[in-house]
């Protein structure tokens, strides 16, 4: 039943098509023929391929999100069945499941192509090989477990993390710990640790037959190795955070804990955390070192999603607030065991409590995660491919690798006639390239930052000439022509060095907006009110808030959801303004400007961010309408 509501929860708020980042890169490659030592999670590609066949053929970005709406349910119905096992509660399970679902980042990967729903569902599915060997230690239930293990390294290789943990458990519940040690026992491990590895069999044989491959065998072995644990950024990554900004990443801790579960639910955990030790000290050390080992990893991991690796961390967060939730029911029944005329009120109110607490967990959280009606991939990618086609023009695109993997699928499934290609892949040959598109009548189009660099490699030589539409205005050029009186929210975050942050625009649009630009500079910063007067709220922070205010008649509540500037990208945003629990805006790294129209209807505009609409340029071909003109 948990794991119903879950996938409901997930499916009604599903992303309907592409999005930007990692996401945009699995959804591109799901159906894909082609396969890469790089594109390192062939578990994951395995389940999803065929799913998406089987549900969603025609729309594949689609189809894969709801796969990992379906991996997400599976987390959410293992964890509450594992925590009913052991709890011998169906409310701890029952708490510990919602708690789950409706944490913020779960739910924002459970409805978007991404592979950390499916390793939670692994980490359930190892609990419960767990629980099957804690009931019957038997060798075929322990080998059983191995296999679950070494499956999972086909998803994603921070499974190792959960090899201390696993093994702690083992040795403190077998009353024979050394038996461990065997050479059955180890020989065992290794035999399917080698069969497990076969999963990454084809971007072995990808890598060998690429005629760029080293020559050596040993030297394609390395090569292997280097792009499967993708060890040219990991390296400096895993313990990479200076030791200046611990303090900031532990706030950051503590502020996504509180985002994900709420104090009371942080309090569950600990009861939880505490009553585990006297109910099962196995289980115990097992949800104890697997929480410490994934959130220290997660703490000094130098990326920018620190958020997305905390969740093996929340995983076992609300394991042990479903295990509290169990405590305090069990309590309740103890002291009114006296009085049995108040035992079943005893029981009864305390679970109606806590379950109606996840509920709201899931009220609360629900305008902000939700995603089905958020098209911002599709219009990027069409604004970007507008008029290009195989008979007028290619695209030559230097862009961001987040925009460029939602390109990359519009380019294969969404537009496969509209041709486009990297800058960095033709920039030595580009000349050649102009030639042989003119040969056959098609012109040149450019992003801003290709033709720039065009132009700075090949000065005159070719008449770059910026297309009219489509238009990209500047803020302050669309605030201007806001009628007065209008009700409106500008959020300034501060904005990533990848993208230009035109700060005299920004100023400008704000003196439109409130009649004089006194911006603060802060992290977060939000002006709020009705165009042309004094706004209603002006305020600034160095750290994530809610703010709710009334403009118009309209209740506003404005969320910011990441911490700055750790956060570089976001899944879903950075925050969101909700207008009468109805998203309005969602909230990025740079400016960000919605207005409520006369008719009530929203408008959106963006500055100095991933949705910022930029120039495009054009390098006409002689035959060219554009050329004669």
């Amino acid at each position: 039943m948990v794991a119903t509501v879950a996938f409901a929860t997930f499916s009604l708020t599903l992303l309907p098509g592409v999005d930007l980042g990692d996401t945009g890169a699995f959804q591109a490659a799901v159906l894909w023929p082609r396969v890469s030592a790089r594109q390192a999670y062939p578990l994951y590609y395995a389940l999803a391929t065929p799913f998406v066949h089987l549900f969603s053929l025609s729309n594949p970005a689609r189809g894969i999100n709801l796969f990992s709406a379906v991996c997400g349910a599976v987390a959410v119905g293992l964890l509450t069945w594992v925590v009913s096992t052991v709890t011998q509660s169906r409310v701890g399970g029952i708490v510990s499941g919602l708690l789950l679902t409706f944490s913020y980042t779960f739910w924002t990967q459970a409805i978007i192509a991404e592979v950390y729903t499916l390793h939670l569902a692994l980490v359930g599915l190892m609990l419960v090989g767990v629980r099957a060997w804690e009931q019957r230690p038997r060798d075929a239930r322990l080998v059983a477990l191995c296999a679950i293990y070494a499956l999972a390294f086909g998803n994603h290789l921070s499974t190792i993390l959960l090899f201390v943990p696993l093994i702690a458990f083992v040795a403190t519940a077998d009353p024979r710990p050394l038996r461990l040690l065997h050479p059955r026992v180890i020989g065992s491990g290794l035999l399917i640790a080698a069969v497990g590895s076969l999963q990454y069999t084809p971007n072995m044989l990808a890598l060998w037959s690429n005629i760029e491959s080293p020559h050596a065998w040993t030297d394609r072995v390395a090569a292997f190795w280097f792009d499967v644990t993708k060890a040219d950024w990991r390296a400096t990554m895993i313990l990479g955070v200076p030791a200046g900004n611990v303090t900031d990443r532990l706030a950051m801790w503590a502020w996504d804990a509180r985002q994900q579960f709420g104090i009371i639910g942080l309090a569950l955990a600990g009861l939880g955390a505490i009553a585990l030790w006297w109910r099962s000290r196995p289980w115990a050390v097992l949800v104890w070192s697997a929480y410490l080992v994934n959130t220290i990893f997660a703490l000094t991991y130098n990326v920018g999603d620190t958020h997305v690796f905390f969740l093996p961390g929340h995983f076992f967060t609300a394991l042990a607030a479903g295990v509290g939730a169990a405590e305090v029911v069990r309590r309740g029944a103890t002291a009114a065991a006296s009085h049995p005329r108040l035992a079943m009120a005893a029981r009864a109110l305390p679970a109606a409590a806590l379950i109606a607490f996840g509920l709201w967990r899931g009220w609360e959280t629900w305008p902000a995660a939700d995603r089905h009606n958020d098209r911002r991939g599709e219009q990027l990618t069409s604004r970007l491919l507008v008029g290009v086609s195989d008979d007028q023009a290619l695209l030559v695109a230097r862009l961001n690798w987040d925009q460029e993997n939602a390109l990359l699928y519009a380019g294969r499934y969404l537009e496969p006639s509209a041709p486009w290609v990297r800058l960095y892949d033709v920039m030595p040959h580009f000349a050649y390239l102009v030639r042989d598109n003119f040969s056959i009548g098609r012109d040149i189009v450019l992003t801003a930052d290709a033709a720039t660099r065009v132009a700075g490699a090949y000065g005159q030589q070719f008449p770059i000439v910026e297309e009219q539409t489509p238009a990209a205005p500047a803020l302050s050029a669309v605030a201007s022509g806001i009628r007065r009186g209008t009700p409106y929210v500008l959020t300034l975050l501060t904005p990533l060095r990848d993208y230009h942050f035109d700060t005299d625009d920004i100023g400008a649009a704000v003196r439109e907006l409130t009649g004089r630009d006194n911006r603060t500079g802060q992290t977060y910063e939000v002006f709020a009110g009705v165009a042309g007067d004094a706004p209603l709220l002006h305020t600034g922070s160095a750290t994530p808030f809610v703010r709710d205010l009334s403009i118009a008649g309209d209740d506003f509540r404005i969320r910011m959801d990441a911490w700055l500037p750790t956060d570089t990208f976001r899944r879903g945003s950075f925050g969101h303004v909700l207008r009468d629990r109805h998203r309005v805006l969602f909230i990025e790294r740079g400016a960000s400007l919605t207005w409520i129209a006369g008719d009530g209807t929203a408008h959106v505009a963006y500055a100095g961010g991933l949705y910022a609409p930029q120039p495009r340029f054009r390098i006409p071909a002689p035959t060219s309408r554009l050329a004669s003109k």
